[in-house]
């Protein structure tokens, strides 16, 4: 079907913009469709049609902005498509279900399950408002949790909202309500971030995403027990009717917005006056930095936003400034100088800033300050605990190149590399091994053994297994879904690839310990059941 999508109804088979076809309808003017130019990749197409003029303006406006922002949970928006009346808004296609599906499944989430989820998602809101970027609709049926690894992801970015950093943290609060249910109210109540999260009173609220995030970062709830109850859901009235007649009276957050004014002044004039005055000689210099009054305002204004998240973030700007300079000259560039010549060589240059800010971020606040300052110590000791509770170096290497490929790139990632990227790695392993739970087994011939233990969210439990000699082993692992898991030899060969929980049976182990890595990529904490069974060869 080659009609024209701005006559008539839209039906699947139509083709948008000469690229996109559409497959199926969603809710909400949503569309699956297939990208033509990209083997029929899924793509995800919201339609808005009936715009005036301003509001096309706006959202075209607020698409392009959309287009800028890099981070690891929010999908690379592609350019917009008109098709008459209408426009077409095509993003990559998440596979994953939505929280409001999995509560009307019957998932429950946990208090711990909540707060990592607002851990999870502060990061994306921070440097949404640094673009001065609003998302306002934080509802359950508007997160996705995605499949391929469990993050949770907005899917209403593309409503046209004003800039609004008090209602996004406002709906957020309601978010973190609607899946606590009846715990809901007993959270609120005693912990401190979350009660900052949701006053009523603007004073006692948190000023920033980025100041919710820090918080919620530094805070650890008392858990009694590693294995959670399970929650019975009873419906009660959502908090969310309330809020709506609250941000109604917008009068009540002029007194917020102006301090986040006054705020935003005050540290531009701080960031001319350091980026001013901050020299650094030698060989450490960074000239791609340097602003120059010669440089177009746009790129003056953009350099100062990545300085202010930088000290927001907690991040070395000397380390952050030498990681970005070094990733440009790794692939055979120079550093730009400000002459307009070399304008596409530091829009590149702001390109790889934006991209590796939006990796740094993702980690620990814990862990950002000391980007810089980690050295082969820490990695070292870190390793050496874990050999002593029966894993092998090889193993803890391969675990920490894992969590790695998030920060760097694949060969970066598989090795500790040069500095200063060797930096990432060292906080790769700092974040993939500090809460890492080991429980050592010893195989008994002739006999099955079985094991069951509870693995957090976003976690992961190894089990050496010391087998006999001449002994063959099988082994069984039962859990969630969203559980994946692996097998190491002795040595840190792959003997099974990363894949959901299975009985996989290894013939004789000329080595011991085998290595079951179990990983859960859930936001609830859940339960395993690992059985063995080790036999002679002969």
């Amino acid at each position: 079907m080659e009609d024209d999508p701005s006559t008539g109804v839209v039906e699947p088979g139509a083709l948008i913009g000469g690229r996109y076809r559409l497959e199926r309808s969603l809710a909400d003017h949503r569309w699956l469709a297939l990208d033509q130019a990209a083997a029929d990749a899924k793509t995800h197409l919201t339609v808005f049609s009936d715009l005036t003029d301003a509001q096309r303006e706006e959202l075209s406006k607020r698409w392009l902005q959309l287009q800028g922002v890099l981070h690891p949970q929010l999908p690379r928006f592609a350019d917009l498509i008109s098709t008459g009346e209408a426009l077409w808004l095509p993003r990559p296609w998440q596979e994953g279900e939505s929280l409001q599906a999995l509560l009307d499944a019957g998932e429950t989430f946990s208090l711990e399950d909540v707060l990592e989820l607002l851990r999870q998602l502060l990061p994306v809101l921070s440097l949404l408002h640094s673009q001065r970027l609003s998302c306002v609709n934080w509802s359950p049926a508007q997160i996705l949790r995605r499949a391929a690894d469990g993050l949770p992801v907005p899917l209403a970015l593309e409503q046209i909202a004003p800039w609004d950093p008090q209602r996004d943290l406002l709906s957020l609060a309601d978010l973190a309500q609607d899946l606590l249910g009846d715990q809901a109210a007993a959270a609120f109540a005693s912990m401190g971030p979350l009660q900052a999260l949701s006053s009523d009173r603007p004073e006692l609220r948190f000023p920033s995403a980025a100041a919710a995030l820090a918080a919620f970062q530094q805070f650890t709830p008392t858990v009694a027990s590693p294995a959670p109850p399970p929650v019975v859901r009873h419906s009660t009235p959502s908090r969310r009717r309330k809020r709506k007649q609250e941000q109604d009276a917008e009068g009540r957050l002029w007194p917020v917005v102006l301090a986040l004014v006054i705020a935003a002044l005050v540290g531009t004039a701080v960031g001319w006056l350091l980026l001013s005055r901050g020299k650094v000689t030698g060989p450490t210099a960074l000239p791609s930095f340097r602003l120059r009054s010669s440089l177009p305002a746009a790129e003056i204004n953009q350099r100062e936003q990545l300085l202010n998240r930088l000290r927001a973030l907690q991040v070395d700007r000397r380390w952050f400034l030498k990681l970005v300079d070094a990733s440009l000259l790794e692939r055979g560039g120079r550093l730009p100088s400000a002459s307009q010549a070399d304008a596409p060589l530091r829009k590149v240059w702001s390109e790889l800033a934006e991209d590796w800010l939006s990796r740094v971020e993702q980690l620990p606040l814990q862990l950002r300050p000391r980007l810089g300052n980690l050295t082969a110590t820490d990695w070292n000791r870190r390793q050496q605990g874990l050999v002593a509770q029966g894993l092998s170096p090889e193993v803890v290497k391969k675990l920490v190149s894992g969590s790695a490929l998030n920060l760097l790139s694949g060969p970066q990632a598989a090795e500790i590399p040069a500095e200063p990227f060797r930096q990432l790695w060292y906080a790769a392993a700092e974040q993939a091994l500090g809460n890492l739970q080991i429980e050592l087994i010893k195989g008994k011939r002739n006999s099955t053994q079985t094991v069951s233990a509870w693995v957090p969210a976003g976690g992961a439990r190894v089990f050496p297994i010391q087998v006999p000699s001449a002994s063959r082993l099988v082994l069984g692992v039962r859990g969630s879904p969203l559980m994946q898991m692996s097998v190491f030899a002795a040595d840190g060969q792959l003997l099974e690839a990363r894949g959901p929980l299975r009985v996989v049976s290894l013939g004789e182990v000329k080595r011991s310990p085998v290595q079951v890595l179990v990983s859960n990529d859930g936001l609830s904490s859940a339960s395993l059941t690992l059985s063995l069974r080790v036999d002679p060869t002969q």
